[in-house]
């Protein structure tokens, strides 16, 4: 059998890697236009900030080029596919064909920029998974001291914490509607700007920009009430799936803009899968068609098509329940589910409760948590979570993810066993499951 992924990202990879343990003598080529293997944008801000030292250090695993060749994986660095030829099974990269029995498309996203006046190119970044975005970037940081940022995404956010902590003297964050709107209601996002603000970062919300111009080096963004004159620009106002080639060769495109796949990640065209950021997802709760463009999905949905190429569909996809995750200036900020405003969209009976808890390991320094948990008043199922806390919270969000996705009953979800010590915070989110338990008058059942 010979397998064509297009895309070294992280959802290549996974998926190569996976067609190779099933298949000792799969041929197995993978295609990618960029110079060096992908890296996940939200790595890239480590590197800025200094937290990394040096760039290299992100080429670990299977960034490496040494995980490919130990699997007899064949890496066509700085090669793009050009087609997709359906009919005779086979791609055009660089003016050679290749034949293929099976193909993953694992394309990506691509950073939008939008359409505001006076654009040049001059010192405006973003982040896409190529590293030499993320270089290019640095460079910039280096030799400035001030910036704006375009957008409230975690992107954004954790590009403002680097700077800030490479001493930037001003980081002003322009954001449309809301910061982290994806991901957190406007409660929750107060107790994050509050955040910002405290470690200096200027936030401008909502913001209006009218254009941007170079003058005299600078870059001027014209606002409707004043001008900024920062170093550089970034941009952080999200991605597009690539679909273009998927277009070109006439498979589906999905509501949401993104290649449309079924229950086994096949696209309209059976013997072509798609993965991460460039498919079309859809939702747990409602089966609603989504985009979720994170690093874990690339990862999850690559480990199911790489079997399934080889095993003839034998892992379904159930979608997702969005968990999230990110750290700002010591803060993580946790979330799954809908938020508030998204349930209520959906048509869904959003009930929900805040609750801050107590600090707890006070002589260990410990730091107390804010919960929002959301449920569905006709299922009593939760629908919803966001955690803020300087204490470690992955490990309730995925506690969450995994009850959601099961559909557990609030009643049997508080009933969980969980681990304690006074050395370690512990997971107290059976405070706001209480509450809201009570809060839907389902008593004890």
């Amino acid at each position: 059998m010979r397998v064509c992924i297009i895309g070294a990202g992280d959802g290549g990879a996974i998926a190569a890697n996976q067609i190779r343990r099933l298949d000792r003598e799969a041929q197995i080529d993978v295609f990618s236009k960029r110079g060096s293997l992908g890296c996940p944008p939200c790595e890239m801000p480590l590197v800025i900030g200094g937290a990394i030292a040096t760039w290299d250090e992100l080429f670990r695993g299977f960034r490496e080029s040494s995980f490919w060749e130990k699997r007899k994986v064949a890496v066509h660095l700085n090669t793009e596919v050009t087609e997709i030829d359906r009919g005779r099974k086979c791609i055009i990269a660089d003016s050679e064909k290749y034949s293929y029995d099976k193909l993953i498309l694992a394309l990506g996203a691509i950073p939008v920029i939008p359409a505001v006046p006076g654009l040049d190119g001059k010192n405006e970044f973003s982040l896409s998974t190529d590293i030499a975005d993320g270089v290019a970037l640095s460079n910039a940081v280096a030799r400035s001291t001030e910036a704006t940022i375009i957008g409230g995404g975690f992107i954004g956010l954790e590009i403002a914490a680097a700077l800030k902590a490479r001493g930037f003297s001003k980081v002003c964050l322009l954001v449309r509607r809301e910061i982290l709107r994806s991901y957190l209601d406007e409660d929750m996002a107060e107790r994050v700007k509050d955040v910002l603000r405290q470690n200096g970062v200027e936030l401008i919300l909502p913001a209006k920009i009218e254009n941007i111009a170079t003058k005299r080096g600078k870059k001027c963004v014209g606002l409707s009430d004043g001008e900024l004159d920062v170093d550089f620009i970034f941009f952080a106002t999200g991605a597009k799936p690539n679909v273009e080639l998927a277009q070109k060769a006439g498979l589906q495109i999905g509501e949401t803009g993104a290649i449309a796949v079924n229950h086994y990640l096949q696209t309209s065209a059976p013997d072509i899968y798609a993965i991460g950021d460039c498919m079309e997802n859809w939702d747990i709760i409602t089966g609603s068609k989504r985009r979720h463009q994170l690093a874990t999905n690339a990862i999850r949905t690559g480990y199911i098509a790489g079997r399934n190429t080889v095993l003839g569909n034998h892992i379904t996809y159930e979608g997702t329940v969005m968990p999230f995750i990110t750290k700002v200036f010591g803060h993580q900020i946790g979330a799954v589910g809908f938020t508030e405003r998204e349930a209520r969209e959906r048509g869904l009976d959003a009930v929900s409760v805040a609750v801050d808890t107590p600090r707890l390991r006070e002589r260990f320094n410990g730091r107390p948590a804010h919960y929002k948990l959301i449920a569905d008043a006709k299922t009593k199922t939760l629908i919803g979570a966001q955690i803020i806390s300087e204490e470690i919270v992955s490990g309730t969000v995925d506690k969450l993810a995994v009850a959601m996705a099961c559909r557990m009953p609030l009643a049997k979800l508080v009933q969980i066993d969980s681990c304690y010590s006074p050395h370690v915070q512990e997971d107290q989110v059976a405070a706001p499951l209480h509450r809201l338990i009570d809060k839907l008058g389902s008593g004890d059942g």
